[in-house]
């Protein structure tokens, strides 16, 4: 039933050392990596490289796996060094002699998009030289071991190096690691970076207080967001829920989430709401929907002495006259701060032409943002410009797949080395990308995750907005650039989900007619409707069990509220005099009084009854339900026999409420007259034995008096 409410950074990464085209982020980093060369070169002379001792640890891979990361978001300037890092997990249950391993980085540059893709996926290697060497010794059954590569900046192998993207290797027995460093052209670029603020998948409506003190405790989750984006220029795709959380506790709202709010609110970046929820827009459009689902009130949630009256100001100074009420309206509690521009981001993998042309419909100005896979243009993995239009007009912002999703991954590792690895990943699509817009604004995303921690998440932002030559570009920039025409393939939606909705929108109909019997609706409806949207988050869709369970819940709770207004089972009933009041009671486990009528209707002439009966049933405690009494008035005529009750609950619109009850009244009303009868013989009868004695005593005493 519906009521009202409510770890520890990884190591620091290895990177280049400074030149002059660097940026300041990049020049810090790279100092780091100048003690390191320092170290190396006195230790191991001329060709640097180390290794690390293999440590047992527990897999159940089955298979030998590698991971090559090029440090520094993989980017090596001329003059540059070049840092590396292997990890090898040995999963099967047999110990592989890795030897001395070499670090290959290839001859010639990678002509493009789809040949670093090929290379990524497994492509042969290309002709390369060998750069740098470490050794890895043997690597016990179950055991796993790293170890690092340096190539310093003077090397032959570096220091004649066009611009592109090279790939570089290792091979350990017959597994090849990948990875790739990119010689930056110089060349300028202009890219903004969209970043959730989203709290994960959830059922009720909006978070609840232990739940916030959890989320923004320092190592909470919605923290480690908000650290990750503070000084960057990410643009902030913002849940409404969060934001709407907090404001609805007023001064019961725990402190850590009161100052993250504000934190929020005075950060300068660029941001969009998403929708409350962060709701998936393309299952609803796809079940029929002609516009997004939105909340229509948070009454619910709010306790009104969390939220104490101001005096009311006055033309004096120093008097004031009444009290102002400081609850804030819907829109407040769902502002996300000086939002830029109106947007909606269906998740990846469920646009189409005819839910953005519907979308922008529904929010005339709205864009839709769309993976870069989603236009015909970028179906096959081609570079695709940041602002576009349907043939329809409809606007939309392209988020390039491939860089993102190398981002994504970056966001979610928390090991060093894979986080390494994705980032030089994002850096290369992101060389090309850029090369291939010429000027032209690009777009990114880290997607939706539960699971990001700040070191992860900061690092994918800066991997963009640090990256040589890119200037970070704020959501208004993006809106404002020159519009392509773009045709979208259509992708589809889950049928599973759409199902869901339905079920979903016939249980909110269902509450929606129940809550007639209260004075305000809202206090049930406003629940449901947030419901619903957090079911249709976006962070279900990787989690299809707990949201099936979730969704198995709500539907449980939905019944519970419709059951939880009724007429308590009646008892049968002797009915023995012409005209009485019959009892029954009507239980209410809301904590909000209800206004019912009770319909009495009898399946004999025998009985008479009053056919309507209006109650108002008190609000549940705390601690237990009510049961309110109601009397309805019922006359016998004369036939005696059985005669069944029906009683039925309305509420003030004549929904029916709760199911239907029958007592079964016995009706012996000629009882009344019997007894009647049977009483006035019996008076007579002693009032006839009374004067007969009194006459008796008489005689006896005159004939007493007579013989004396």
């Amino acid at each position: 039933m519906r009521g009202p409410r409510r770890p520890a950074r990884p190591e620091n990464m290895t990177v280049p050392f400074a030149h002059a085209g660097m940026t300041a982020t990049r020049r810090r980093r790279a100092v780091l990596v100048g003690m390191l060369i320092a170290m190396l070169v006195l230790v191991v002379g001329a060709l640097p490289a180390a290794a690390a001792t293999p440590t047992p640890t527990p897999t159940a891979s089955g298979e030998l796996t590698a991971t090559l990361a090029a440090l520094g978001d993989g980017e090596v300037a001329a003059g540059d060094t070049l840092p590396a890092t292997l990890a090898v997990d040995n999963g099967t249950a047999d110990a592989v002699s890795a030897g001395t391993v070499t670090l290959m980085l290839a001859d010639q540059a990678l002509a493009g998009r789809a040949d670093l893709a090929s290379w990524l996926d497994g492509g042969d290697a290309p002709a390369g030289t060998a750069v740098a060497t470490a050794e890895l010794g043997t690597i016990a059954g179950g055991a796993s071991a790293a170890a690092s590569f340096l190539v310093a900046g003077d090397a032959e192998a570096l220091t004649s190096r066009a611009a592109g993207v090279y790939p570089l290797w290792v091979t350990i027995d017959t597994v090849t690691a990948r990875s790739v460093i990119v010689v930056p052209s110089g060349e300028s670029a202009t890219v903004g970076v969209v970043v959730p603020i989203t709290a994960g998948a959830l059922s009720t409506g909006l978070l609840t207080t232990d739940e916030l003190s959890t989320l923004t405790a320092e190592d909470g989750a919605l923290t480690q967001q908000l650290d990750a984006v503070t000084g960057t220029s990410a643009i902030l795709a913002v849940d409404p829920a969060i934001p709407a959380s907090i404001r609805v506790l007023g001064t019961a709202a725990p402190t850590t989430a009161q100052d993250w709010l504000t934190r929020l609110e005075e950060l300068p970046n660029t941001r969009f709401a998403l929708q409350f929820g962060d709701a998936d827009v393309s299952t609803q459009l796809a079940a029929g929907l002609t516009s997004p689902l939105q909340p229509t009130s948070l009454v619910s949630y709010i306790d009104e002495t969390d939220f104490p009256a101001e005096p009311e100001p006055t033309p004096s100074a120093t008097a004031t006259t009444g009290t102002e009420s400081t609850v804030p309206d819907l829109t407040t509690l769902l502002g996300i701060g000086a939002s830029t521009a109106d947007a909606y981001w269906p998740p990846t993998g469920t646009t189409s032409t005819s839910i953005v042309d519907t979308l922008a419909a529904a929010t005339p100005g709205a864009v839709t943002l769309v993976a870069s896979t989603a236009t015909t243009a970028g179906a096959g993995g081609a570079t695709v410009a940041a602002s576009g239009r349907t043939d329809a007009g409809s606007g939309i912002l392209v988020y390039d797949a491939a860089v993102s999703t190398a981002l994504g991954t970056a966001a979610n590792m928390t090991d060093a080395t894979a986080r390494s690895a994705a980032l030089a990943t994002a850096s290369a699509y992101l060389a090309f990308a850029s090369a291939d817009a010429a000027g032209t604004p690009l777009l990114v995303a880290v997607d939706r995750s539960a699971s990001v921690s700040e070191t992860s998440l900061r690092a994918a932002i800066t991997a963009v907005t640090d990256a040589t030559g890119v200037t970070a570009a704020g959501l208004d920039a993006l809106t404002a650039a020159a519009q392509s025409t773009l045709s979208l393939v259509d992708e589809t939606v889950d049928q599973t989900r759409t199902d869901a909705l339905a079920a979903l929108e016939s249980g909110a109909d269902s509450i929606a007619r129940f809550a007639t019997i209260l004075d305000d609706p809202a206090l049930l409806t406003a629940a449901e409707d947030a419901e619903i949207l957090q079911l249709l988050g976006a962070a279900w869709l990787t989690r299809s069990a707990d949201w099936q369970q979730a969704l198995t819940d709500h539907a449980a709770q939905t019944a519970d509220t419709l059951a939880s207004v009724s007429i308590v089972p009646p008892t049968s009933i002797n009915l023995l005099t012409a005209g009485t009041n019959l009892k029954f009671w009507i239980h209410n486990a809301l904590p909000y009084a209800v206004h019912v009528t009770l319909f009495a209707s009898p399946d004999d002439l025998r009985l008479t009854v009053d056919h309507q009966t209006d109650v108002t049933a008190a609000a549940a405690s705390a601690d237990a339900a009510s049961n309110t009494p109601v009397e309805v008035p019922v006359r016998a005529r004369i036939a005696n026999g059985e005669v069944s009750i029906t009683l039925t609950l309305r509420s003030p619109t004549m929904e029916p409420i709760g199911g239907p009850q029958v007592v079964d009244v016995n009706v012996r009303a000629d009882w009344e007259n019997v007894g009647v009868a049977i009483l006035v013989v019996l008076v007579g009868a002693f009032l006839t034995i009374g004067i007969i004695r009194t006459v008796r005593r008489r005689r006896r005493a005159a004939a007493r008096k007579a013989d004396a």
